[in-house]
C-alpha cells in the first residue's frame, strides 16, 4: 500500500508530532510505501523525502519551502499538489498528530470526507478522547474511577468567577491540578497550593484553551501506564523518578536526570491485571480504536484513570513485542477494514412511494 504519514501540525505538541512521525517512517514495514506528509505550524501541508529526515527539523532552514506544498479534496484518494496537479493515490493514512488540529478528530473528519482509511479512533472518540471534562463524564458513565474535578469554561469564569470558586471549594480541596481540557504533553498545566496559585493557574489554562478541568492533586501517589492495540492491552509501565507530575520537559527534553521508566512495572498480578482490564474499558468507553494508550493514578490501594491519549507519543510501539513495524501493521489492517466496514453502510434513502406516487 502506499501510506502517507501524516505529522506535524497547527499544534502545541508540534515538536512531539514530528519525532513520532520521522520515528514511524524510518521503522516503516518494508511492504508498505511511507509517503511522508508535514503538516507546518501554520496549517500549511507539505510533501517531499526530506521531511522523513529529522536532520530537516535540526538544521534551521525554512523547512515550509523545502518540499511541495499539497491537500487533499473531498471524496478524493489523491493527494493534490497546490497547482491542483494529481500527485499520488493514497490506500491509507498513519496519523502520527498529537494534540489539537490533528488527535482531536479534525483530520480524521477531513480523511473521512476524501475518503481516505486512516488509522487509529474515528472523529467521536478522537474528539472525546481529547477533552478532558468529556473523557472524564464518558469514564463515570462506564463505572470507571477517576479524581475529584470541576470542569470550567473561560466565559462562565470571567462572567461569575464567585460562582466558580465555591463549587471547586465545595467539591475540591487542596492541592489542585489545573489542565486545559483540549491538550497533551502536560503543557498549560498548573499545581495549586492556595487559592493565589489557583487563580494563576487558571489565567495559564486559559491562554491554551477556552475550558479547563481543575482535580483534586493526589500526593505521594505512583503512576502506571498501558496501551491498548486494537482491543488488546499491554504490558504495564511506570514512570520513575519524578515528583507531582511529568512535565513537559521530563517527557521529551530529557531536562530532568533520573526521569525514566520501569517496564514491564514490578507490581503484583492483581494489580497489573486490575490495570489492563480498566484501561481496556477506558478504550471501550470513548470508542477508540487502533493503538491508544491509557494513563493511570495509584494511591493508598485506590486506582484511577487519568486519561486516554488516542494517539499516544511513538504510537506507544516500545510497549508491543516487535515494536514500531507489528503496531504499523496492525493500525493499517485496521484502517482498512474499518473504512470497508463504513463503505457497505447506505447513504442515500429513497421512501417508498406507491402506485399513486403517495408515501
Amino acid at each position: 500500500m502506499t501510506v502517507a504519514v501524516i505529522f506535524g501540525g497547527k499544534s502545541c505538541e508540534h515538536n512531539v508530532s514530528i519525532v513520532t512521525g520521522v520515528q514511524a517512517i524510518g521503522e516503516f514495514p518494508p511492504e508498505h510505501k511511507a509517503i511522508p506528509i508535514y503538516i507546518d505550524e501554520k496549517g500549511v501541508w507539505h510533501t517531499g523525502k526530506e521531511y522523513a529526515d529529522i536532520a530537516t527539523y535540526r538544521t534551521g532552514k525554512d523547512k515550509a519551502h523545502a518540499g511541495k506544498e499539497v491537500h487533499l479534496r473531498p471524496s478524493s484518494p489523491y493527494l493534490y499538489a497546490k497547482n491542483g496537479k494529481k500527485l499520488v493515490k493514497l490506500d491509507c493514512c498513519l496519523l502520527c498528530n498529537h494534540g489539537m488540529n490533528g488527535e482531536d478528530g479534525s483530520l480524521q473528519g477531513l480523511l473521512q470526507l476524501a475518503g481516505i482509511p486512516y488509522t487509529g479512533s474515528g472523529v467521536l472518540a478522537s474528539a472525546a478522547g481529547m477533552d478532558k471534562a468529556v473523557m472524564k463524564r464518558l469514564f463515570a458513565a462506564a463505572d470507571i474511577p477517576v479524581v475529584p474535578y470541576v470542569a470550567l469554561d473561560c466565559d462562565e469564569y470571567v462572567r461569575d468567577a464567585y460562582a466558580a470558586i465555591e463549587r471547586i471549594k465545595r467539591d475540591l480541596h487542596f492541592p489542585l491540578i489545573v489542565k486545559p481540557c483540549n491538550l497533551g504533553s502536560s503543557i498549560g498545566i498548573g499545581l495549586a497550593h492556595d487559592y493565589n496559585e489557583l487563580f494563576a493557574a487558571v489565567r495559564v489554562a486559559f491562554e491554551w484553551d477556552t475550558r479547563a478541568v481543575i482535580e483534586t492533586a493526589l500526593e505521594n501517589f505512583e503512576e502506571f501506564n498501558c496501551a491498548v492495540l486494537c482491543g488488546e492491552p499491554s504490558e504495564v509501565e511506570k514512570p520513575v523518578g519524578w515528583k507531582d507530575y511529568l512535565t513537559y520537559e521530563d517527557k521529551y527534553l530529557s531536562k530532568s536526570e533520573g526521569v525514566g521508566r520501569e517496564f514491564p512495572a514490578a507490581i503484583d498480578n492483581d494489580l497489573r491485571e486490575k490495570i489492563r482490564t480498566l484501561a481496556v474499558a477506558a478504550y471501550k468507553a470513548v470508542g477508540a480504536d487502533g493503538v491508544a494508550r491509557v494513563d493511570f493514578l495509584y494511591k493508598d490501594g485506590e486506582l484511577f484513570v487519568n486519561e486516554i491519549n488516542t494517539i499516544p507519543g511513538s504510537l506507544s510501539a516500545y510497549f508491543f513485542e516487535g515494536g514500531t513495524p507489528v503496531v504499523i501493521r496492525a493500525l493499517l489492517e485496521q484502517a482498512v477494514a474499518e473504512h470497508a466496514r463504513r463503505k457497505r453502510l447506505k447513504y442515500a434513502y429513497k421512501p417508498f412511494r406507491g402506485e399513486n406516487g403517495k408515501k
